[in-house]
This record gives C-alpha cells, sequence and structure tokens, in this order.
C-alpha cells in the first residue's frame, strides 16, 4: 500500500510545481505587458495602505468613513499636483545652471590636473570621461521625466483607489455571507497582513520623508542648484534597498565639489551620508522592528526583476510589492513556509 502512496505524493508534488510555475509565467507576463493597469494599482494600492490609518482615526472621530478617505484623497491629489509643480521649476532651475556648472567643473578638473602630491601629478582623464554636469542633467532629466509619465496617469491611480477605498469597506460583509465558515480565517490573514503592510508603507515613507527634509535642508543652505529635485530623488531612491540611498547623494556631492573647496565638500559629503546612515540603519529598524526583514539575495533580485520590467519606478516599487508578498506568506501557516526562506532571520517569523 505504500508504493501506490507514495507515487501519488509525488504525482501531487509534480503537479503543484507545475501550478506554481505556469502562475508565475501568467504573472511575469501581465506584468510586461499590463503595465499601464497594474502599475497605477499598485500605487493606488500603496496609497490606501499609507491614508488607511488617518481615515479611520477620522472614521472614528466622526463616523463617516467614506468622507473621511474623500477628505484624504483631495489632500493626496493636491499634494501631488503641488509637489510636482516644484520639482519641475527646480529642475528648470538646475537646467539653466547647467552650463555655468560646465564650466566650473572644467576648471576645478584642470585644477586637480595641474596639482601634484609629492611630484606625482593626478589622472583627470578618466574622470573627465565618466564625470560631467551634462550627464548628470540628462540623467536627472530622464528621471524627473519618467516620474512625470507616470503622473500623466494619475487619474487612473485615482479611479482605483476610489474603488479600494469602496470595496475595503463593503468586502468583508459578502465575504461573511459567501464564506461563513471560513470568515475568522480570512479575518486572521487580512488583518495580519494588513497590519505588517501598514507598519511597512507608513515607516518606509516616514524614514524617507524625514531623510529628504534634511538634504533638503543642507542643500538648500548650501546654495546647491536644484536642492529641491534632489531631495525628492533622495525620497523615491530611498525605497531601493541597499543602493538607492547612496546613489541619490552622488549628484550634490559632485555638485559641491565644483562650486566649494574640497574641504567643504567633504563636510556636506559627510553630512548627507551621516544622514543615510542616521535614518537607515538606527530610526528605521527602531519604527520597524525585524518583523519586515527579507533576505538581501531576495530583495536584489526582486529590485533586478521590477527594474527589468517596469524601469526607474519599478526599482521603486518593487520592494513594497515584495514585503506585501512576504507578508500575505506570512499570514497563512500554509504558505509561511515560503516566506521563511525569504526571510533573513525566518526564526523570529515563525509563528505556530
Amino acid at each position: 500500500m505504500s508504493a501506490p502512496n507514495i507515487r501519488s505524493f509525488r504525482s501531487v508534488e509534480v503537479s503543484t510545481l507545475s501550478h506554481i510555475a505556469i502562475l508565475l509565467l501568467i504573472s511575469i507576463l501581465a506584468i510586461i505587458h499590463l503595465k499601464p493597469i497594474i502599475q497605477p494599482l499598485v500605487v493606488a494600492v500603496l496609497l490606501f495602505f499609507l491614508i488607511r490609518p488617518p481615515a479611520q482615526w477620522l472614521e472614528d472621530r466622526y463616523g463617516h468613513p467614506l468622507a473621511a478617505y474623500g477628505i484624504l484623497t483631495t489632500g493626496v491629489v493636491l499634494l501631488f499636483f503641488f509637489v510636482g509643480n516644484i520639482l519641475y521649476q527646480s529642475l528648470q532651475d538646475f537646467s539653466t545652471e547647467a552650463e555655468v556648472l560646465q564650466d566650473e567643473f572644467t576648471a576645478k578638473i584642470s585644477w586637480f590636473s595641474d596639482l601634484s602630491v609629492y611630484g606625482y601629478s593626478i589622472d583627470t582623464s578618466a574622470l573627465t570621461g565618466l564625470i560631467t554636469v551634462e550627464r548628470i542633467n540628462t540623467i536627472t532629466t530622464d528621471f524627473v521625466g519618467t516620474l512625470a509619465g507616470f503622473t500623466g496617469s494619475a487619474i487612473t491611480v485615482f479611479i482605483f483607489l476610489i474603488f479600494i477605498i469602496v470595496e475595503a469597506e463593503t468586502l468583508p460583509r459578502r465575504l461573511e455571507a459567501a464564506y461563513p465558515d471560513e470568515m475568522d480565517r480570512f479575518s486572521s490573514i487580512v488583518e495580519n497582513a494588513g497590519a505588517g503592510i501598514n507598519t511597512y508603507v507608513i515607516t518606509k515613507a516616514s524614514v524617507a520623508f524625514g531623510q529628504a527634509i534634511i538634504v533638503a535642508i543642507i542643500l538648500s543652505y548650501m546654495g546647491i542648484p536644484g536642492w529641491f529635485m534632489w531631495a525628492s530623488i533622495t525620497f523615491l531612491l530611498d525605497f531601493v534597498p541597499y543602493v538607492g540611498a547612496p546613489l541619490s547623494f552622488i549628484p550634490p556631492t559632485i555638485i559641491s565639489f565644483i562650486l566649494f573647496e574640497p574641504m567643504t565638500a567633504l563636510l556636506i559629503l559627510g553630512a548627507l551620508f551621516g544622514n543615510q546612515v542616521a535614518w537607515g540603519q538606527f530610526v528605521e529598524p527602531q519604527l520597524a522592528g525585524q518583523r519586515l526583514d527579507m533576505s538581501p539575495i531576495v530583495l536584489l533580485i526582486l529590485v533586478a526583476f521590477w527594474g527589468w520590467a517596469w524601469g526607474i519606478m519599478g526599482l521603486i516599487l518593487g520592494i513594497p510589492l515584495a514585503v506585501i508578498m512576504k507578508l500575505a506568506l506570512e499570514s497563512d501557516p500554509r504558505t509561511r513556509p515560503i516566506a521563511m526562506l525569504l526571510s533573513l532571520n525566518p526564526n523570529s517569523n515563525d509563528e505556530s
């Protein structure tokens, strides 16, 4: 009797794996070819988790859930347009200064070329081929242009957001009517996943915003052109793990070396680096704890995939999507082993 059971068990495993492979293939094709629909939906879901806590507070205080969400959604729309206008103006200001900065950059490189230390001169030919103000301006323009192109689909985002808000109010009642025996399990999964996702989205947005504010103060005080644009890029790239935050302060550091003496530029670099370390290594772990940890290699693979699929917006949205996926897997005992494989410290997430 044991042999047929073993064969049956193995056949189920193969069938399950084949189903997973087919589902992954369909998901990847949908992510690539349905990008104009899926990307705004993802942003709408993240916005929903951001405004959900204050909306629940307003609902508890005044008793009108749709009115609370309506007020907050309107505020988000106005904030998007306000920040977008300032960001565009900041880009224009930097582009105007780019030609002057290029001349000063050439002069500074010439000064370094003439400098000798103990009889050795500095070869700057490779540096001038790699770094130019024009290249920095082109990269930032493409980056901001990508964001502007995405904001063109803002109407789609907010339509999705409205439907998500409505569904969040009515879906529990429909599920209870359709699956009364499974409602406790559904509620547990939604509650656990929702709490974790809220924690991640709010924590990451708060940390990124805090870093961006400090960067804006430093660069504005020092008179760095396009300071608001660099602060906005800091906010967005902080969602890209490991490499995002360091990459964000490279352009303003280069501009600092163009405009100021080397010691002043080093102080600015130290301030930007210290700001990133303080928020990333001390503040964020205190806010998020260890519940949201993920394996670094998993994060890098997911960043590479989403960057390949969606470009810059994929790099920004990929990690929130990965955390949502991991938390959803954690919330169901049947899929918790998969979440443990994605975790950096699986013992802390092993909840029976």
